[in-house]
């Protein structure tokens, strides 16, 4: 593993270059190019300097795990990994026992190379983009973490959350309703209090992915989770302000507190989300910034969402796979490939499976409907017989064609895990509060109590397969 984002970035230029893109614009130029560079095959990873109206040195990093073989990279797994292959690597990974490390303090790091107090902090310091053409204002934090302690338990929270900036020394976090950093800083609101935070704006990788996954459950510290993966403590240091455990190698760290609703609230957004569509302006808490911290020249870490933002986040869509494969091993048997589309924004899951009994494809889709990873938004559940690659969606669509029945193979839920941000939600369950959703379920396998007289599929067996190989006639 890595000890900090320079390293990583290091490493890439050494194994495939990156994209040095200078002089470009934090208006609007720096989004377009990473949108841009997003959707081209094996898009590289992209590095801004010399930003408009910014001195060389304060630079902005994108596209930092568009590809499986970055993600490979970041997460200790082999670089050509593809797939279902990616998914298994994983998977198998975070199968093993886990055995957390707590985090070790230290002295001091990179990360108080430069420290700015009361009036000396300026978050206009930092080229900040605003990333897409409708956003309501600057986001620093994209490919963030936000730092909380838990005010009653004690432990620490790492999550992600978009940060803009409004002013030299205000700021807010938008926290959707239910996240645990959501939940903690209520439990501050609720006793009259500010919660205290601190904001890493550009981290060590594998430290970051930890706070973007939904898995690690209440009451464990991203922290001790990363320590595990990466087999030695993340080295921290005290802040200055809050006194939250902080990474000493982090690029750039605010500190402060989230004041309670009745105290300060302002509009943030609107703000382009990993749907695909904006979402609406709305009143949040302010968080009041009071100390900033910053290593010379440092990167902020960008990873602004789009229509592909499942590959902008980490291929997010690939480890939530894995995350859910393990899951449902738990729950069903006979799961041969679990896959998120990146394409349908992660709301679309494939799970192929060994029917095995009759209902063993719907308790299968229940079972995927409901697990936290992938009941969050989640639209569609699909399942396919295990002669299905889930991540090929060729494959998928050709069972869906011909063994998906709309009038026997689909059934609807309701009053599923929604969210604000839903392009669908409409305005009148808004104005009321509900952001609830439904979910289809997909049967698109064979029927089980038929399946053995069920039409047998066109395709060339192993043993033809190996014998025009044999003789040379294919590759």
């Amino acid at each position: 593993m890595f000890y900090d984002i320079r390293e990583f970035i290091q490493r890439v230029e050494e194994l495939e270059g990156y994209k040095l893109v200078e002089g470009a614009d934090w208006d609007l130029e720096i989004g377009a190019v990473t949108d841009v560079q997003l959707a081209i095959p094996d898009s590289p990873l992209v590095l801004f300097d010399k930003v408009k109206g910014y001195k060389a040195g304060y630079r902005v990093v994108t596209n930092m795990f568009t590809t499986p073989r970055r993600t490979a990279l970041a997460l200790g797994l082999p670089l050509e990994a593809r797939g279902l292959e990616l998914v298994r690597a994983w998977r198998s990974r975070i199968k093993e026992d886990v055995k957390l490390i707590p985090p070790v303090q230290v002295g001091t790091g990179p990360v108080k190379e430069n420290i700015r107090t009361g009036d000396e902090v300026d978050l206009f310091e930092f080229p900040s983009p605003k990333w897409h053409e409708l956003d309501g204002g600057r986001y620093i934090g994209t490919g963030c973490m936000v730092i909380q302690r838990d005010p009653d338990e004690g432990w620490i929270n790492l999550g992600t959350y978009r940060v803009q900036v409004h002013d030299k020394t205000v700021a807010t976090v938008y926290m959707a309703p239910g996240r645990h950093g959501d939940i903690i800083r209520r439990k501050y609101w609720d006793k009259g209090q500010p919660c205290p935070v601190a904001v890493t704006c550009g981290q060590e990788p594998t430290l970051w992915a930890t706070s973007t996954w939904p898995s690690i459950p209440w009451g464990v510290s991203e922290y001790d989770y990363a320590g595990w993966l990466r087999n030695r403590p993340v080295e921290v240091v005290k802040g200055v302000v809050t006194d939250l455990p902080i990474p000493a190698t982090a690029e750039i760290v605010l500190e402060g507190e989230m004041v309670p609703p009745e105290v300060e609230m302002i509009e943030e957004g609107p703000f382009g989300e990993w749907l695909g569509y904006y979402g609406y302006s709305r009143p949040v808490p302010a968080f009041r910034v009071k100390a900033v911290l910053h290593r010379n020249n440092p990167i902020i870490m960008g990873s602004p969402p789009s229509k592909l933002s499942g590959r902008a986040a980490f291929n997010r869509h690939i480890l939530m796979s894995a995350m859910l494969w393990n899951e449902l091993d738990r729950q069903v048997p006979g799961v041969k490939g679990v896959w998120s589309m990146q394409e349908a924004a992660t709301s679309i899951w494939i799970i192929s499976i060994q029917q095995q009994y009759a209902g063993h494809a719907k308790q299968t889709a229940l079972a995927a409907a409901g697990f936290n990873v992938s009941g969050y938004m989640g639209r569609h559940v699909i399942i396919v017989d295990d002669d299905i690659d889930p991540s090929n969606i060729s494959d998928v669509l050709w069972a869906l064609g011909t063994r998906c029945d709309p009038e026997t193979s689909m059934d609807t839920i309701g009053g599923c895990w929604g969210s604000l941000i839903d392009p669908m939600l409409s305005p009148d369950k808004k104005s009321r509060g509900d952001l609830t959703h439904s979910k289809s379920l997909i049967l698109a396998c064979k029927p089980y109590h038929w399946i053995k007289e069920f039409a047998p599929p066109v395709t060339i067996s192993p043993e033809l397969l190996r014998r025009v190989k044999e003789k040379k006639f294919i590759d």
